[in-house]
Protein backbone atom coordinates (compact mmCIF):
# COMPACT_ATOMS: atom_id res chain seq x y z
CA UNK A 1 0.00 0.00 0.00
CA UNK A 2 1.46 3.30 -0.96
CA UNK A 3 0.56 6.07 1.67
CA UNK A 4 -0.38 3.59 4.09
CA UNK A 5 0.80 6.13 7.23
CA UNK A 6 -1.34 8.58 6.15
CA UNK A 7 -5.02 10.18 7.44
CA UNK A 8 -6.77 7.61 5.45
CA UNK A 9 -3.76 4.90 4.80
CA UNK A 10 -2.90 4.11 8.46
CA UNK A 11 -6.67 4.12 9.49
CA UNK A 12 -6.74 1.54 6.72
CA UNK A 13 -3.60 -0.50 7.59
CA UNK A 14 -4.88 -1.39 10.94
CA UNK A 15 -8.13 -2.49 9.87
CA UNK A 16 -6.35 -4.70 6.97
CA UNK A 17 -3.71 -6.29 9.78
CA UNK A 18 -6.81 -6.60 12.54
CA UNK A 19 -8.76 -8.94 9.22
CA UNK A 20 -5.62 -10.67 9.20
CA UNK A 21 -3.79 -9.08 6.24
CA UNK A 22 -0.08 -9.12 5.85
CA UNK A 23 0.86 -5.27 5.13
CA UNK A 24 3.66 -3.81 3.59
CA UNK A 25 3.25 0.19 3.21
CA UNK A 26 5.56 2.43 0.96
CA UNK A 27 5.89 6.34 2.59
CA UNK A 28 7.99 8.79 2.62
CA UNK A 29 6.37 10.16 6.01
CA UNK A 30 6.40 13.76 4.43
CA UNK A 31 4.68 14.64 7.68
CA UNK A 32 6.78 13.33 10.46
CA UNK A 33 4.09 10.94 11.58
CA UNK A 34 5.65 7.05 11.89
CA UNK A 35 2.77 4.25 12.04
CA UNK A 36 2.34 3.67 16.30
CA UNK A 37 4.16 0.70 17.76
CA UNK A 38 0.59 -1.44 17.64
CA UNK A 39 1.51 -1.22 13.91
CA UNK A 40 5.19 -1.14 13.71
CA UNK A 41 5.59 -4.05 16.06
CA UNK A 42 2.86 -5.99 13.88
CA UNK A 43 4.11 -9.39 12.69
CA UNK A 44 2.28 -8.59 9.34
CA UNK A 45 3.54 -5.07 8.58
CA UNK A 46 6.45 -4.47 7.07
CA UNK A 47 7.58 -0.54 6.08
CA UNK A 48 9.37 0.23 2.99
CA UNK A 49 10.88 3.90 3.30
CA UNK A 50 10.12 5.96 -0.39
CA UNK A 51 7.86 7.60 -2.41
CA UNK A 52 5.68 6.88 -5.53
CA UNK A 53 8.71 8.39 -7.64
CA UNK A 54 11.37 6.11 -5.85
CA UNK A 55 11.63 3.08 -8.50
CA UNK A 56 13.43 0.71 -6.21
CA UNK A 57 11.83 1.39 -3.42
CA UNK A 58 8.24 0.51 -5.35
CA UNK A 59 9.54 -2.34 -6.57
CA UNK A 60 9.94 -4.03 -3.49
CA UNK A 61 6.75 -2.78 -2.13
CA UNK A 62 5.26 -4.47 -4.90
CA UNK A 63 7.15 -7.86 -5.62
CA UNK A 64 5.05 -10.69 -4.83
CA UNK A 65 1.95 -9.05 -3.56
CA UNK A 66 -1.62 -10.22 -4.19
CA UNK A 67 -3.13 -6.65 -4.06
CA UNK A 68 -1.84 -2.61 -4.67
CA UNK A 69 -3.50 0.32 -3.14
CA UNK A 70 -2.85 3.80 -4.00
CA UNK A 71 -3.23 6.08 -0.97
CA UNK A 72 0.20 8.67 -1.55
CA UNK A 73 -0.12 11.73 -3.42
CA UNK A 74 -0.03 15.43 -2.49
CA UNK A 75 -3.58 15.37 -1.30
CA UNK A 76 -5.64 18.69 -1.00
CA UNK A 77 -5.99 21.98 -2.83
CA UNK A 78 -3.63 24.36 -0.54
CA UNK A 79 -1.31 21.65 -0.96
CA UNK A 80 -1.01 21.27 -4.53
CA UNK A 81 -1.04 24.86 -4.79
CA UNK A 82 2.06 25.08 -2.77
CA UNK A 83 4.06 23.07 -4.49
CA UNK A 84 2.37 22.61 -8.36
CA UNK A 85 5.64 20.57 -9.87
CA UNK A 86 5.55 18.67 -6.66
CA UNK A 87 2.08 17.57 -7.26
CA UNK A 88 2.67 16.44 -11.06
CA UNK A 89 5.95 14.44 -10.10
CA UNK A 90 3.99 12.66 -7.51
CA UNK A 91 0.21 12.60 -8.37
CA UNK A 92 0.56 11.89 -12.07
CA UNK A 93 4.38 10.39 -12.89
CA UNK A 94 4.96 8.78 -9.51
CA UNK A 95 1.69 7.28 -9.38
CA UNK A 96 1.90 5.84 -13.02
CA UNK A 97 5.31 4.34 -11.84
CA UNK A 98 2.93 2.96 -8.78
CA UNK A 99 0.51 1.57 -10.94
CA UNK A 100 2.45 0.54 -14.22
CA UNK A 101 4.74 -1.57 -11.87
CA UNK A 102 2.04 -3.36 -10.12
CA UNK A 103 0.74 -3.79 -13.82
CA UNK A 104 4.31 -5.25 -14.67
CA UNK A 105 5.01 -7.41 -11.36
CA UNK A 106 1.26 -8.90 -12.44
CA UNK A 107 -0.33 -7.74 -9.12
CA UNK A 108 -3.46 -9.44 -9.15
CA UNK A 109 -5.83 -6.13 -7.49
CA UNK A 110 -5.05 -2.41 -7.96
CA UNK A 111 -7.54 0.07 -6.01
CA UNK A 112 -7.24 3.66 -6.72
CA UNK A 113 -7.88 6.27 -4.41
CA UNK A 114 -9.62 9.07 -6.32
CA UNK A 115 -11.47 12.01 -5.38
CA UNK A 116 -15.77 13.00 -6.13
CA UNK A 117 -14.15 16.90 -6.00
CA UNK A 118 -13.40 15.33 -9.26
CA UNK A 119 -17.17 16.48 -10.98
CA UNK A 120 -16.24 19.97 -10.29
CA UNK A 121 -19.27 23.11 -9.50
CA UNK A 122 -22.25 20.84 -10.70
CA UNK A 123 -25.35 23.03 -8.95
CA UNK A 124 -28.73 21.35 -9.15
CA UNK A 125 -27.17 18.01 -10.86
CA UNK A 126 -27.19 14.41 -8.82
CA UNK A 127 -23.78 13.03 -10.06
CA UNK A 128 -23.31 9.47 -10.93
CA UNK A 129 -20.24 7.44 -11.75
CA UNK A 130 -21.16 8.08 -15.24
CA UNK A 131 -21.26 12.08 -15.07
CA UNK A 132 -18.30 13.43 -16.90
CA UNK A 133 -15.89 15.41 -14.73
CA UNK A 134 -14.70 18.42 -14.82
CA UNK A 135 -12.03 18.80 -12.26
CA UNK A 136 -11.90 22.48 -10.98
CA UNK A 137 -8.43 22.26 -9.08
CA UNK A 138 -4.75 20.98 -9.52
CA UNK A 139 -5.35 18.57 -7.38
CA UNK A 140 -8.48 16.72 -8.76
CA UNK A 141 -7.02 17.14 -12.12
CA UNK A 142 -4.17 14.71 -11.37
CA UNK A 143 -6.67 12.18 -9.82
CA UNK A 144 -9.02 12.54 -12.71
CA UNK A 145 -5.78 12.05 -15.35
CA UNK A 146 -4.75 8.91 -13.25
CA UNK A 147 -8.53 7.76 -13.66
CA UNK A 148 -8.55 8.33 -17.23
CA UNK A 149 -4.66 6.43 -17.47
CA UNK A 150 -5.94 3.10 -15.00
CA UNK A 151 -9.52 3.16 -16.77
CA UNK A 152 -7.74 3.57 -20.61
CA UNK A 153 -5.09 0.59 -20.44
CA UNK A 154 -6.01 -2.67 -22.65
CA UNK A 155 -7.91 -5.07 -19.92
CA UNK A 156 -5.33 -7.14 -18.84
CA UNK A 157 -6.11 -10.99 -17.20
CA UNK A 158 -5.55 -11.09 -13.93
CA UNK A 159 -5.12 -7.65 -13.49
CA UNK A 160 -8.14 -5.71 -11.46
CA UNK A 161 -7.82 -2.31 -11.52
CA UNK A 162 -10.44 -0.21 -9.50
CA UNK A 163 -11.43 3.03 -8.91
CA UNK A 164 -12.87 4.59 -5.49
CA UNK A 165 -13.78 8.30 -5.97
CA UNK A 166 -14.29 9.23 -1.63
CA UNK A 167 -16.33 11.95 -0.44
CA UNK A 168 -15.10 14.45 1.42
CA UNK A 169 -13.30 12.66 4.83
CA UNK A 170 -13.95 13.46 8.42
CA UNK A 171 -13.16 11.72 11.46
CA UNK A 172 -10.35 10.92 14.21
CA UNK A 173 -7.85 8.78 12.90
CA UNK A 174 -4.43 7.95 14.07
CA UNK A 175 -2.41 10.33 11.95
CA UNK A 176 -4.84 13.15 12.44
CA UNK A 177 -6.03 16.18 10.03
CA UNK A 178 -7.21 19.25 11.34
CA UNK A 179 -6.84 21.06 7.82
CA UNK A 180 -10.05 19.19 6.74
CA UNK A 181 -13.16 20.47 6.79
CA UNK A 182 -15.12 19.16 9.49
CA UNK A 183 -11.90 18.50 11.04
CA UNK A 184 -11.06 21.93 11.54
CA UNK A 185 -14.90 23.24 12.43
CA UNK A 186 -14.78 21.02 15.21
CA UNK A 187 -11.02 21.67 16.81
CA UNK A 188 -12.53 25.24 16.62
CA UNK A 189 -16.03 25.03 18.20
CA UNK A 190 -13.87 22.89 21.15
CA UNK A 191 -10.79 25.16 21.25
CA UNK A 192 -11.87 28.46 20.22
CA UNK A 193 -15.55 28.78 21.14
CA UNK A 194 -16.38 30.23 17.75
CA UNK A 195 -17.03 28.80 14.04
CA UNK A 196 -16.81 30.81 10.80
CA UNK A 197 -18.58 28.96 8.20
CA UNK A 198 -18.32 31.18 4.96
CA UNK A 199 -21.29 31.08 2.95
CA UNK A 200 -23.00 27.68 4.34
CA UNK A 201 -24.82 26.88 1.54
CA UNK A 202 -22.59 24.34 -0.70
CA UNK A 203 -23.57 20.86 -1.04
CA UNK A 204 -20.50 18.22 0.04
CA UNK A 205 -20.65 14.82 0.18
CA UNK A 206 -19.38 13.82 3.89
CA UNK A 207 -17.77 10.55 5.06
CA UNK A 208 -15.90 8.89 8.10
CA UNK A 209 -12.29 8.03 7.77
CA UNK A 210 -13.31 4.38 8.79
CA UNK A 211 -15.86 4.21 6.24
CA UNK A 212 -13.48 4.65 4.01
CA UNK A 213 -11.08 1.65 5.08
CA UNK A 214 -14.02 -0.54 5.03
CA UNK A 215 -14.71 0.87 1.24
CA UNK A 216 -11.70 -0.43 0.27
CA UNK A 217 -11.68 -3.90 2.36
CA UNK A 218 -14.97 -4.13 0.80
CA UNK A 219 -13.33 -4.27 -3.16
CA UNK A 220 -10.19 -6.54 -2.26
CA UNK A 221 -12.34 -9.71 -0.76
CA UNK A 222 -15.06 -9.12 -3.92
CA UNK A 223 -14.14 -11.52 -7.10
CA UNK A 224 -12.15 -9.64 -9.51
CA UNK A 225 -14.95 -10.15 -12.19
CA UNK A 226 -17.24 -7.74 -10.63
CA UNK A 227 -14.88 -4.83 -9.58
CA UNK A 228 -12.35 -4.95 -12.68
CA UNK A 229 -12.41 -1.67 -14.60
CA UNK A 230 -15.06 -0.55 -12.13
CA UNK A 231 -15.32 3.17 -11.01
CA UNK A 232 -17.48 3.70 -7.28
CA UNK A 233 -18.55 6.96 -5.89
CA UNK A 234 -17.96 6.10 -1.84
CA UNK A 235 -20.08 7.59 0.52
CA UNK A 236 -23.57 8.29 1.38
CA UNK A 237 -26.69 10.11 0.06
CA UNK A 238 -28.25 10.45 3.62
CA UNK A 239 -24.20 12.47 4.37
CA UNK A 240 -25.03 14.68 1.22
CA UNK A 241 -25.03 17.83 3.29
CA UNK A 242 -24.75 22.14 2.66
CA UNK A 243 -21.90 23.63 5.36
CA UNK A 244 -25.27 25.38 7.17
CA UNK A 245 -26.39 21.97 7.92
CA UNK A 246 -23.15 21.09 9.65
CA UNK A 247 -23.04 24.01 11.67
CA UNK A 248 -26.33 23.24 13.30
CA UNK A 249 -25.36 19.52 14.06
CA UNK A 250 -21.77 20.93 15.45
CA UNK A 251 -23.66 23.81 17.41
CA UNK A 252 -26.19 20.81 18.80
CA UNK A 253 -22.64 18.84 20.09
CA UNK A 254 -21.06 22.36 21.13
CA UNK A 255 -23.84 24.31 22.11
CA UNK A 256 -21.00 26.99 23.66
CA UNK A 257 -19.77 27.53 20.53
CA UNK A 258 -20.67 30.68 18.23
CA UNK A 259 -21.08 29.67 15.27
CA UNK A 260 -20.76 32.41 12.77
CA UNK A 261 -22.00 32.26 8.98
CA UNK A 262 -19.78 34.67 6.86
CA UNK A 263 -21.41 36.23 3.96
CA UNK A 264 -19.09 35.03 0.66
CA UNK A 265 -19.94 33.45 -3.01
CA UNK A 266 -19.90 29.60 -2.52
CA UNK A 267 -17.14 27.73 -2.93
CA UNK A 268 -16.78 26.47 -6.01
CA UNK A 269 -16.47 22.73 -4.67
CA UNK A 270 -20.32 22.34 -4.32
CA UNK A 271 -21.79 19.07 -5.45
CA UNK A 272 -24.71 16.55 -4.41
CA UNK A 273 -23.08 12.89 -5.70
CA UNK A 274 -25.36 9.90 -5.50
CA UNK A 275 -23.73 6.55 -3.94
CA UNK A 276 -26.31 3.80 -4.91
CA UNK A 277 -23.97 1.98 -7.05
CA UNK A 278 -21.52 1.07 -4.32
CA UNK A 279 -24.54 -0.36 -2.27
CA UNK A 280 -25.94 -2.36 -5.22
CA UNK A 281 -23.21 -4.00 -6.68
CA UNK A 282 -20.96 -4.82 -3.36
CA UNK A 283 -23.86 -4.36 -0.78
CA UNK A 284 -21.39 -2.03 0.87
CA UNK A 285 -22.90 0.74 3.06
CA UNK A 286 -21.32 3.37 5.55
CA UNK A 287 -22.41 2.37 9.25
CA UNK A 288 -21.12 5.91 11.43
CA UNK A 289 -23.12 8.63 11.00
CA UNK A 290 -22.14 12.42 10.82
CA UNK A 291 -23.41 12.73 14.63
CA UNK A 292 -21.86 9.78 15.78
CA UNK A 293 -18.53 10.81 14.21
CA UNK A 294 -18.52 14.30 15.17
CA UNK A 295 -18.97 13.33 18.62
CA UNK A 296 -15.96 11.07 18.52
CA UNK A 297 -13.58 13.41 17.68
CA UNK A 298 -15.53 16.57 19.84
CA UNK A 299 -14.20 14.09 22.94
CA UNK A 300 -11.22 13.50 21.91
CA UNK A 301 -10.50 17.20 21.47
CA UNK A 302 -11.34 17.91 24.57
CA UNK A 303 -9.80 14.89 26.19
CA UNK A 304 -6.21 16.06 24.70
CA UNK A 305 -6.05 13.78 21.87
CA UNK A 306 -4.70 13.78 19.49
CA UNK A 307 -1.79 16.47 21.37
CA UNK A 308 -1.51 20.15 20.17
CA UNK A 309 -4.08 20.15 17.31
CA UNK A 310 -2.93 22.64 15.74
CA UNK A 311 0.59 21.55 15.50
CA UNK A 312 2.15 21.46 11.64
CA UNK A 313 2.30 17.07 11.71
CA UNK A 314 -1.86 17.54 11.61
CA UNK A 315 -2.32 19.17 8.21
CA UNK A 316 -1.16 18.68 4.97
CA UNK A 317 -0.36 22.50 3.88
Amino acid sequence: MAGGAGYVGLTLTRRLLAAGWRVDVLDNLRHGVAPPPDVADHPGFTFVPGDLRDIAAVDQALEGRQAAILLAALVGEPACDAEPAATLQINLLGALNFFETARLRRVPRFVFASTDSCYGAREGEQLDEGSPLAPLSLYAQTKADMEREILGRTPQAGFAPTVLRLATVYGLAPRMRFDLALNLLMREAVLQGRVKIYSGEQWRPLIHVSDVASAFETVLNFPETVVAGQVFNVGSNAQNMQFKDVGNLISHLCPEAIIEYVPATPDLRDYYVKFDKIEKILGWKTKISMLEGLSELRDAIKSGQPPDPYAASWRNA
